[in-house]
């Protein structure tokens, strides 16, 4: 009898084991990746932010916190941080609203609307260095197509990008002109998930077209708007490729290391990181300072995705509370 009992256990035991041999067996090459190429270099980088290696020395020389006390007492790093906010404040909102514009125009199925979503997601799989090439030369404040597009509605032109006021707003309006058919994209899935029952009870209600975008479905894509504003936010932090490309020659050289102008006023904090990591006329610089840089930029985009969590409970709606929550709105007269 108990041999009976045990048996299909100890099967059930056993098919259970081999499953998550398998399982585990599938999962090993992406789990030795990520320790090898991701887990291995954050603990690498960590060590040398307490070192100082200009990459000319045979091995890094042990510092201590001399790169983490010359980083907080760095009058740069404010600057370059301010830049990155201004590149924020423009480009990411941009995007974040031209995005559902192009979103509510293009979902739903009409002629040639196809065409109209492959034409604004195309400059998304461009490459960031190509796109920023030819929009410097648009901009080119002498006789490019922008600027002489400017001056035909009588309005002078300014210099795009060799003026502090408007250089770092048209690097963020580059890049938001190229990324707009990513979160087009991401808008219109949410769009089409929107009940129309839902939006059907709100017009027997009595809401208008502004009531019902706003009470039913701006609740319902909340999860989406929450998602780009936290992959838009990391990634304008690690803003650089656009930078290089717009700027890179606007001193007579190429490349980063000429990049960030005009007067500093696009040098955000990853161009200054990969500045101070090939600059060895400081006394405190290179790889390890780099790396201080670097942690100190993660430690702020991990406080700022933690914060925009907190802050997200409150108006992200997710598909098991959804009910629930529009039902308390309407109850309270809301929708």
């Amino acid at each position: 009898m108990t041999d009976t009992v045990r048996t299909p256990q100890r099967r059930g035991r056993s098919i259970a084991s081999r499953r998550a041999r398998t399982a585990l067996l599938f999962v090993a090459p992406q789990v030795c990746g990520l320790l090898v190429f991701t887990a291995g270099p954050l603990v690498a980088s960590l060590g040398l932010s307490f070192s100082n290696w200009d990459l000319v020395a045979p091995a890094p020389t042990f510092t201590g916190l001399e790169n983490w006390t010359h980083l907080l007492a760095d009058d740069r790093i404010p600057a370059v941080l301010w830049n990155t906010v201004r590149f924020i404040l423009v480009g990411t909102t941009s995007f974040l609203l031209f995005s559902l514009i192009a979103a509510l125009l293009t979902y739903t199925p009409r002629r040639f609307v196809g065409l109209y979503r492959a034409a604004l997601f195309l400059p998304y799989v461009l490459s960031q260095i190509a796109v920023g090439v030819v929009w410097r030369w648009m901009f080119n404040s002498q006789s490019g197509p922008v600027t002489n597009a400017v001056e035909l509605l009588g309005i002078p032109a300014p210099d795009w990008l060799l003026d502090p006021a408007t250089a770092m707003p048209s690097i963020a309006m580059v890049v938001t002109w190229q990324t707009v058919g990513y979160g087009m994209t991401l808008y219109i899935a949410a769009l089409q998930g929107v009940p129309t029952t839902l939006l059907e009870a709100a017009t027997i209600d009595g809401a208008n077209r502004w009531q019902r975008f706003r009470h039913v479905t701006i609740p319902i894509i909340s999860p989406t708007v929450f998602f780009l504003t936290i992959t838009s936010l990391i990634g304008a932090f690690q803003l650089f490729d656009p930078v290089v490309a717009m700027t890179g020659a606007s001193v007579g050289g190429s490349g980063p290391a000429t990049a960030g102008g005009p007067s500093n006023s696009t040098r955000t904090i990853v161009l200054y990181m990969y500045n101070q990591m090939f600059n060895y006329n400081e006394p405190i610089s290179g790889l390890g300072y780099a790396a201080a840089i670097a942690w100190m930029l993660a430690m702020l985009i991990f406080i700022v995705t933690a914060i925009q969590f907190v802050v997200g409970r409150r108006f992200v709606y997710y598909e098991s509370e959804r009910a629930p929550r529009i039902k308390r709105r309407r109850e309270r007269g809301v929708a």
